[in-house]
């Protein structure tokens, strides 16, 4: 693989250098860029919320036998293990298939003291609770901002030692990124960054800054936990395409440019979630859905609905 050293003096694989094909022109599993070079299937099956053991194992095994092929998880959900012995036992080839990981800074002790270590340490971890590389490893949070930089060169080092094939961030705003990527410590710039997205809350700033970078943001919730399912401007795209108010969700995403990453623990809705290739929206469907913003956190209620995007 050919590396190349852009302006911003971080290294990035070239478009060349694809580690892995996902089979497909158009699809589910067609590929987009993440911001070194590599591919990222299009859509992705979220596992928060999805109860460890049986549950995570059984949907994973369901939505690889549908044709999922990225598969999204953290060390926070507690289902690493489950979504390793899935892919194990699919018996489809380890290079056909993404997995995202992801670790969540803790409040004190080595993680308020040696970022670096801890990070590090927390990668190796989940690559054992997983049998295999992560495809992508993110720092959840630009939590502990005394430590963000110490964090991301934990996950510098464990992307050289082949625990992760690509890195980035979640839940990081753009001076968080521009922190990490103009340090002079720092030698790669994320891949990713991972953040809730939906017509109901746009981060406008946050991907048009990823957009200019060619960093690739992924949307989690992109179904908005389902509270806005019925909305009526969802509902009149939904029937004018004849398709279901997620499907329309899911759509919104990619036609943004997103990788969303729509859950369930049902097959056949995780099966009409990936089902979004047969119908465009147009763009005065997709100026009305931009209309919704609500600022409609869905994720952070025990947190007062923080914005993690705008910590310091």
């Amino acid at each position: 693989c050919a590396w190349s050293v852009h302006a911003s003096c971080k290294t990035t694989m070239s478009a060349g250098c694809v580690g892995g094909s996902f089979p497909g022109d158009m699809g589910i599993n067609s590929g987009r860029g993440l911001g070194d070079g590599r591919l990222i299937p299009a859509i992705g099956l979220g596992l928060y919320y999805t109860p460890p053991g049986a549950a995570t194992y059984d949907i994973v095994a369901e939505a690889l036998k549908l044709g999922y092929r990225h598969l999204d998880t953290a060390d926070f959900y507690e289902n690493e293990e489950d979504v390793g012995r899935a892919v194990r036992d699919s018996g489809i080839p380890r290079n056909e298939i993404h997995i995202t990981s992801k670790v969540w800074p803790g409040e004190d002790g080595e993680w308020l003291t040696d970022g670096y270590k801890v990070v590090l340490d927390a990668v190796e971890r989940s690559v054992g609770k997983l049998g295999t590389h992560a495809d992508l490893y993110l720092i959840h949070t630009p939590f502990n901002p005394s430590q963000r930089i110490n964090y991301w060169l934990g996950l510098e080092a464990a992307q050289k030692k082949g625990l992760a094939t690509s890195i980035g961030v979640s839940n990081f705003g753009v001076a968080h990124l521009q922190e990490l990527i103009n340090s002079d410590r720092t030698s790669v710039s994320p891949a990713a960054n991972e953040v809730e997205l939906h017509p109901f809350l746009r981060k406008d700033d946050i991907a048009e800054f990823c957009a200019e970078r060619g960093i690739a943001v992924i949307a989690y919730s992109p179904l908005a936990r389902a509270l806005r399912l019925d909305h009526p401007i969802l509902a009149a795209a939904a029937k004018a395409h004849g398709v279901s108010t997620a499907q329309v969700l899911v759509r919104w995403s990619m036609q943004h440019g997103y990788v969303p990453l729509p859950k369930s623990v049902r097959a056949e809705r995780i099966r009409m979630n990936a089902d979004v290739f047969k119908f465009e929206l147009t763009q005065d469907e997709m100026a009305a859905l931009d209309a919704l913003d609500e600022r409609l956190f869905t994720e952070w209620d025990e947190w007062g609905k923080l914005d993690p995007t705008k910590v310091p």
